[in-house]
């Protein structure tokens, strides 16, 4: 029995229909926070831009239905589907209309309650209307080039479970594992791009490898709203028209956004940031690059780092995390930056001085062997524990076979699913995506495996480019995509290699986060007249913060940031008043802590970056567990309990 609130709508931004026309359901996410979101669809958007939908689920897993599902919402707009045979035009009149409390930002978690919520909606709607699987779609399938949402939906896994009891034929089960494989790479990246979306298409076509990320300026979880269409997510710079703009793991891509009809831009209009002539468009798009993956910095021209990736863009790939520093042997220190196909380090007393990782096999010149092995060991790892949470293993076989077919960084964190009865581990890199067959669902990923095994791969064109690269992404006629597109069937033999002796697949989980300082100098910021601080405050930002994290920083709102990965970014001394307190007393005593998303919708990984901040801020400081607080609307309500 699915439980159902019916709240009505407060305008009628709707019309009148008949359950005769039900022929599709759409997914959506609201690209903001209830209860906001859903008083914003209850009184159907504006006037300006009206809207409405059949039915809203909370991260709760609570289910409100505003329309009846005969009657007509307004959620699908400029949308186009194969409808029983028939490419149809405006699916607001053949479907029904969900949406997701989301911000559609790609790395909002949707809770297993609310995706369970969502599961059992849809497959009382299916079974009631008689839906068939290709007519369960998202917004960003019928509107491609208007609409990314629900961006970081596991899509594959969830439509799986709602026609998990349907006699409807389902994909063979390599098909299946591949579906999930894909899906996992681009929600790893916080995309949900279909796959007939032009980026995507000119990066296949060129080899540039797996999504890194989405890049736009446009803020996100605003009050009210949903998800944005192009012009609303497009870039907007200087003397351009709106872009579009996207990473891959061997460069980045853009195109024009203000088509006619918000039509998808054209594969061949899509150009590259490598063959962009210098000036300011270029300098634009390499700022909003670097600063995808250092919030804080940027791009920097006069930086040693920033300087060898314009003379080495093709064997670095493109940025994926913050310019930062690490101590090995206890006093060495680096300064580091990864990418997607290699890293970069420096002694922090010898800027000019740049170490590629790639190089590391052997002694470096200034460097003797073993300084040159810790070296080695601690980039890894620490690439390793910034991307998925789990130390660097040499010997284990996900690692061995990335390293072997040399795809270059993981790209997010191993995800296990299930195929009909089979267990699966799936893993992203820059340049493919590896999956291998469980023995159970539950298995440890540090333990070793009971058996040999095999992993598998989706590409096959192998080819060595120097650095961390090898397999490439390509869009040749036989490359995976380009079959999976066209529905060609395929054995189960795709890109399996010879049985791996059994090992651990992936390194223990970290138990330490991976901290940024950001911490700025102490006279940027007001000073504490108080001397003592006994309060931890936790806030929830809508996040991410992205390209804001520097003003945020400048202007000392907290002092410490914890992204959705698990990273902890500290942005302001502690001796210094952090802005975002609710007033200035109680600002004088207390450490400000915002978690992307919320403490309460953090993931795992993010709650345990959480609690062993808070529990390292109040051992260090003696602040007592009663005065470690979560802020609620501007006060402070309830104590955060860490273990």
């Amino acid at each position: 029995m699915v439980n159902i609130t019916w709240v009505g709508m407060t305008r009628q931004h709707f019309q009148r229909g008949s359950a005769e026309r039900i022929r599709a359901i759409v997914i959506h996410a609201t690209a903001g926070r209830g209860p906001g979101d859903l008083g914003w669809l209850r009184k159907g958007g504006d006037e300006r831009r009206p809207i409405s939908c059949h039915y809203y689920i909370d991260k709760a897993g609570r289910i409100s239905q505003l329309v009846k599902d005969e009657d007509i919402a307004w959620h699908a707009g400029v949308s186009r589907w194969m409808i029983d045979g028939q490419m149809r035009e405006n699916l607001n009149t053949v479907s029904v209309g969900i949406e997701l409390e989301n911000l559609n930002t790609g790395r909002d978690p949707y809770p297993e309650a609310q995706i369970a919520a969502t599961v059992a909606l849809t497959r009382m709607l299916v079974e009631r209307y008689n839906v068939p699987r290709s007519q369960l779609v998202r917004h960003l399938d019928i509107s491609p080039g208007r609409k990314t949402d629900p961006a970081g939906f596991p899509w594959q896994t969830f439509v799986a479970r709602v026609y998990t009891n349907s006699d409807a034929s389902s994909a063979p089960p390599q098909d299946q594992v591949r579906n999930l494989m894909l899906d996992l790479a681009y929600r790893a990246a916080g995309t949900g791009i279909a796959a007939d979306w032009p980026l995507f298409a000119a990066a296949r076509h060129q080899s540039l490898g797996l999504p890194v990320a989405v890049i736009t300026t446009r803020p996100t979880g605003q009050s009210g709203g949903t998800a944005q269409d192009d012009r609303d997510r497009a870039v907007r710079l200087p003397g351009q028209a709106p872009l579009l703009i996207e990473a891959y793991a061997r460069d980045l891509i853009y195109a024009e956004a203000n088509g006619p009809d918000d039509e998808p831009p054209a594969q061949q209009q899509t150009k590259r940031l490598q063959q962009t002539p210098a000036g300011p468009l270029r300098d634009a798009l390499l700022d909003l690059l670097f600063r995808s993956a250092d919030p804080l910095h940027g791009f920097k021209p006069a930086w040693a780092f920033h300087q060898t990736y314009l003379k080495q863009s093709a064997r670095l790939g493109v940025p994926i995390g913050a310019n930062h520093r690490l101590t090995i042997n206890g006093r060495q220190a680096f300064t580091c930056q990864h990418f997607s196909l290699d890293s970069l380090c420096s002694p922090v007393d010898d800027w000019q001085t740049v170490y590629r990782l790639s190089e590391m096999n052997r002694t470096l010149a200034g460097l003797d062997a073993d300084t040159t092995s810790t070296l080695r060991r601690t980039l890894l790892d620490d690439l390793y524990r910034s991307r998925t949470g789990r130390r660097y293993d040499a010997e284990a076989l996900l690692i061995r076979q990335a390293e072997r077919r040399r795809l270059g960084a993981p790209l997010g964190r191993p995800e296990v699913v299930m195929v009909q009865t089979e267990a699966y581990l799936l893993m992203p890199f820059a340049l493919d995506i590896l999956a291998c067959q469980l023995p159970s669902v539950d298995w440890p990923l540090d333990k070793a495996l009971p058996n040999e095994t095999k992993v598998i791969g989706l590409n096959n064109n192998a080819a060595r480019v120097g650095g961390l690269t090898g397999i490439l992404l390509g869009g040749h006629p036989e490359h995976p995509l380009t079959r999976l597109r066209q529905r060609v069937h395929l054995g189960l033999s795709w890109n399996q290699h010879e049985p791996e002796e059994p090992t651990a697949l992936l390194g223990s989980p970290s138990a330490q986060p991976i901290i940024f300082d950001m911490g700025t100098s102490l006279h940027q910021h007001q000073q504490r007249t108080r001397p003592q601080t006994d309060t931890i405050l936790i806030t929830a930002t809508t996040g991410p913060v992205g390209n804001d994290l520097y003003h945020e920083a400048a202007a000392g709102r907290w002092h410490y940031y914890i992204d959705a990965t698990g990273a902890i970014y500290r942005l302001c001394d502690e001796a210094c008043v952090a802005t975002a307190a609710p007033d200035t007393a109680l600002g004088e005593r207390s450490i400000v802590i915002a978690v992307e998303g919320g403490p309460s919708d953090a993931d795992t990984i993010q709650r345990r970056a959480l609690s062993w901040l808070v529990r390292s801020l109040s051992a260090t400081l003696q602040i007592p567990s009663e005065r470690i607080r979560v802020l609620r609307n501007a006060g402070y309500a309830k104590e955060y309990v860490h273990g």
